[in-house]
């Protein structure tokens, strides 16, 4: 590194000499991968390149090229011991601890982006620690989403770029995750500053005392630990059957002895579109007993089917109360398939405006797979169609549109670049979702007629004018009366 270079980027690498690095790679910037690690401190030992892509691997010269099935990178979750058992023959291969360069682009076949970029957060820094290597995380910024950039700044250490290495101000241990706030301002601080590294700014004794804005004065049962709930995250899918895993492995049975599972899911759906702020008990007992006019039995029943899915999410604090509100208390780490699909949809579209076509398809592809139906689509009818509060419906039929502007973009994409029976296959789920959809049935006839197939362009128009009529929908839409005359006009 050069004199006169940003301070930071050497301040408190060498006290810590643990290298869990992010990399937001810019391959439409040329040689931005390769000037970036020169700047690493293991430059010049043995390099393992870990990605599909053989143009990616060919853009470092690497010592040993592995692909992401070699280390189970290919698969539907991430295991850590047995990457670890499968990383070890090959580092014995090359005789020397040096710089493991992951392609991050597997994430797309494990769209659970941030709990699995957390879980791989923790595999780097063990690598790091326990065999020397230097662990570099190389992110495609072209097809990251929000949550994912966020969750990379919980997971690394550091950050690479073209001008140095980094230290990452807001990482912390993940002991430290749900410690109390002064215990993690502290940790903090002492990498912001060296001097107050190992400086105790709150005396153990004051760990239950009231710390700004932070509940820590709140007594804990004896024996359960701080981060007694750090490893038990949630993953949530919403979409089609309402889905609930434990660590992304162990599913959440709704069926327990003593309970109502219908009401229990319910219950679940519901608080989860509350958010933080909660739903009052009144409104939670009218919507899942409006018949029952007696006040004190639909409390009694409430409090019973709270208790019920706290026994179901397998956490007395999975459910927490405030005066007359209840929320859901997801842990640190959870994550939802709603934030990931509506991300993945904006940030399709953004790439496609900027001309990306084949990144768009990617990320279309990956949202694709999240929308596995409805949301919520196994709540019973009467709680979703409730006359006390609409809390469902009006965003299930957003999602259902979003979805079908999705299967008819990737056809555009696709029919622009001559693959017209894929984009048919995409117009034929866009049109599963709604015959009557206006911009799936428009596309569906300029994929039959570039097929050079104009009886089926008739027969689609055909198709939609019955389904708005069996609908008793809108009359049939103007552009696509047009469409049809432009396409069958001789």
């Amino acid at each position: 590194m050069q004199n006169g270079e940003n301070p930071r980027s050497t301040s408190g690498l060498e006290k810590f000499n643990i290298f869990n690095i992010a990399l937001f790679d810019d391959s439409n910037v040329l040689g931005f991968l390769e000037d970036a690690l020169t700047c690493v401190p293991s430059h010049g030992r043995p390099v393992i390149v870990v990605s599909n892509e053989p143009t990616f691997a060919r853009r470092i010269l690497p010592t040993l090229r592995l692909t992401l099935g070699d280390l189970g990178l290919d698969g539907r979750s991430l295991e850590p011991e047995e990457f670890a058992t499968l990383l070890r023959p090959h580092l014995a291969r090359i005789g020397a601890a040096g710089t493991l360069l992951v392609d991050m682009r597997w994430l797309m076949n494990m769209v659970q982006g941030n709990g699995n970029i957390r879980t791989w957060g923790q595999m780097a820094e063990s690598l790091a620690k326990d065999m020397g290597l230097t662990v570099i995380s190389r992110y495609d910024r072209e097809l990251l989403i929000e949550e994912q950039v966020q969750a990379a700044f919980r997971a690394h250490r550091q950050f690479l770029a073209r001008s140095g290495l980094y230290d990452n101000p807001y990482w912390i241990p993940d002991d430290l995750r749900l410690a109390p706030w002064g215990e993690q301002m502290s940790f903090l601080l002492g990498r912001v500053v060296p001097d107050y590294a190992n400086v105790s700014f709150f005396m153990r004794d004051d760990r239950f005392a009231a710390h700004g804005a932070d509940p820590e004065w709140v007594a804990k049962p004896r024996g359960m630990t701080i981060g007694q709930r750090k490893s038990d995250v949630w993953q949530i899918y919403c979409f089609g059957q309402l889905r609930v895993y434990r660590n992304g492995r162990e599913r959440i049975e709704w069926k327990l002895k003593g309970g109502a599972p219908k009401k229990t899911r319910t219950l679940f759906a519901y608080l989860l579109t509350c958010g933080e702020k909660g739903a009052h008990a009144d409104r939670i007992a009218e919507l899942l007993w409006p018949d029952d006019t007696i006040e004190d039995g639909k409390r009694a029943r409430l409090h019973h089917t709270i208790a019920m899915l706290r026994k179901t999410l397998g956490h007395g604090d999975s459910v927490l109360r405030s005066g007359d509100f209840y929320r859901l208390n997801p842990p640190e780490g959870s994550w939802i398939d709603i934030t990931s699909f509506e991300q993945l949809c904006r940030r399709g579209l953004s790439l496609v405006k900027r001309g990306q076509r084949k990144e768009a398809l990617q990320i279309y592809h990956t949202a694709e797979r999240l929308y596995a139906g409805d949301l919520f689509e196994d709540i019973p009818l009467e709680y979703v169609e409730s006359d006390q509060e609409d809390w469902c419906l009006p965003r299930r039929v957003w999602l259902r549109e979003m979805a079908i502007k999705l299967q008819r973009d990737m056809s555009v994409l696709l029919r622009e670049d001559g693959n017209l029976r894929e984009a048919l296959d995409h117009c034929t789920k866009a049109l599963a979702l709604d015959p009557t959809s206006e911009s799936a049935n428009i596309e569906a006839m300029r994929v039959f007629h570039a097929q050079g197939r104009p009886d089926t362009v008739a027969r689609q128009y055909r198709q939609y004018r019955k389904a708005v009529e069996a609908m008793d929908a809108s009359p049939e839409g103007s552009e696509v009366q047009a469409l049809f005359r432009a396409l069958t006009r001789v």
